[in-house]
């Protein structure tokens, strides 16, 4: 998502470009959010009392996943599930079920002793299937379309998780958070960006070709804009509730906005009205982890291109990877602390990503999917062993705060980096 907010940037002949915000204008959209999130949190406290007006409650839900755990001996079935209001929530059951992924279930749980805190975070409780739909959501279809392209089940899977965001199974889960990249194969706001330029593409020529024969009066560009964002619009509606590619398209559509009204999309100020913005609007996002480190991903990229902006573009594309893996560890090592000596090549698998993922697309579109099943394979064979290595969790607020000096000293840069490297080189010096 972010290239395509730098190409929309970039679109411009404009030299200069106003700021977003200035002077009291701060205050006012504070005070905008404020309000905005108070509406917000007072829908989804009035969702949580209507959830929890009884002891227990019958609700309707989407199945995201479903898989087996083990307890003392005993074996019970996890759901995490997703209600009509857009709430995620788990329920544990020791009856044996069926695959339930991607069914729409009314399942009976427990309310009683539910706090609203624990409800917008989601919550853990017991519960019981009563009822399934017949029929599973249409991308599980393209789900088994796409594993019946491929022998192998298993690489079925991982492009059902790139193109149709289906969960993989744990053990997959498990290999590529060990090579360090998860967040290549979970469809965020690289897949959309990556999807915008092949749009914007395919659609450019014939587009064209039309305005100058029947409506050459009209703005091509901002209609391109329009037909990709319909086009990833109805992507989105057929994916369902995929939280990180929503906020990559609230956050794409405010990116051209701003570029439309000639602001200055690429700038702190404008990361930061898009934060403060989504958090009004789905106070949920407080607790996603994903949702933050999102954010921090993009923020250190705009830190990039503040300080090194006479960079030539193709040296950037190869030095950003490097730069955000460096400053996203120390934050990746709190949280997870699952670390291995693959985990610095993951800077090399997301430059070759940038290739593999729309040309593994075409191939799909014209029924080829399959030519690129043997360097995946060797991807899965691997040797690769996943070590714990563990920050404290006290470090991650110092830490933050020194992330956030280098908006206003440049000095702090430098130590900033360095504390990144230095973890990094403990962590592998760790699991050598």
């Amino acid at each position: 998502m972010l290239y395509s907010l730098i190409w929309l940037e970039r679109m411009t002949v404009l030299l200069i470009r106003p700021a977003l915000l200035e002077g009291r204008e701060y205050l006012y959209f504070l005070l905008s959010s404020l309000l905005l999130f108070l509406f917000s949190i007072s829908l989804e406290f009035y969702d949580y009392a209507l959830l929890t007006q009884f002891d227990d409650a019958v609700i309707e839900a989407k199945v995201l996943k479903h898989y087996s755990k083990e307890k003392e001996g005993v074996s019970y079935a996890v759901l995490k599930l997703r209600s009509e209001d857009g709430g995620v929530f788990y329920i544990t059951t020791k009856v044996p079920l069926k695959d339930l992924r991607g069914y729409r279930v009314t399942v009976w749980i427990k309310t009683r002793y539910l706090t609203f805190m624990e409800y917008l975070k989601g919550f853990v409780t017991k519960g019981r299937v009563l009822s399934l739909s017949r029929e599973r959501a249409p991308q599980y279809e393209v789900g088994r379309y796409l594993q019946r392209l491929h022998r192998e089940p298993e690489i079925g899977a991982i492009y059902g998780a790139l193109f149709v965001a289906l969960p993989l199974e744990h053990r997959l889960q498990k290999h590529f958070s060990s090579l360090g990249v998860s967040h290549l194969l979970a469809i965020s706001g690289f897949h959309l960006g990556v999807l915008t330029f092949i749009l914007f593409t395919l659609l450019r020529y014939p587009y064209r070709r039309m305005q100058q024969i029947f409506f050459p009066y009209r703005h091509g560009s901002r209609d391109l804009f329009i037909a990709v964002a319909l086009i990833l619009g109805s992507y989105l509606l057929f994916l369902g509730d995929v939280a990180s590619l929503i906020r990559a398209y609230m956050m794409l559509l405010t990116g051209y906005l701003l570029h439309d009204r000639g602001i200055k999309v690429i700038s702190m100020q404008t990361l930061f009205v898009s934060v403060v913005l989504l958090l009004a609007l789905m106070p949920k996002l407080f607790f996603s982890i994903g949702f933050w480190l999102s954010v921090s991903g993009v923020y250190f990229i705009f830190l990039y291109l503040y300080f090194f902006k006479s960079v030539p573009a193709r040296v950037s594309m190869v030095l950003i990877p490097i730069w955000v893996y460096l400053l996203m560890t120390p934050v990746a090592l709190v949280l997870f602390g699952n670390y291995s000596l693959y985990h610095p090549l993951s800077v090399v698998w997301s430059l070759l990503f940038t290739l593999f993922y729309p040309l593994s697309l075409l191939l799909h579109l014209v029924g080829q999917g399959d030519l690129l099943d043997t360097p995946l394979r060797m991807i899965l064979e691997l040797p690769v062993e996943g070590k714990q290595f563990v920050i404290s969790r006290y470090w991650l607020v110092p830490y933050l705060i020194m992330a956030l000096l280098p908006v206003r000293y440049k000095n702090a840069l430098y130590g900033l980096l360095l504390f990144s490297l230095g973890v990094t080189v403990a962590a592998v010096y760790q699991v050598a």
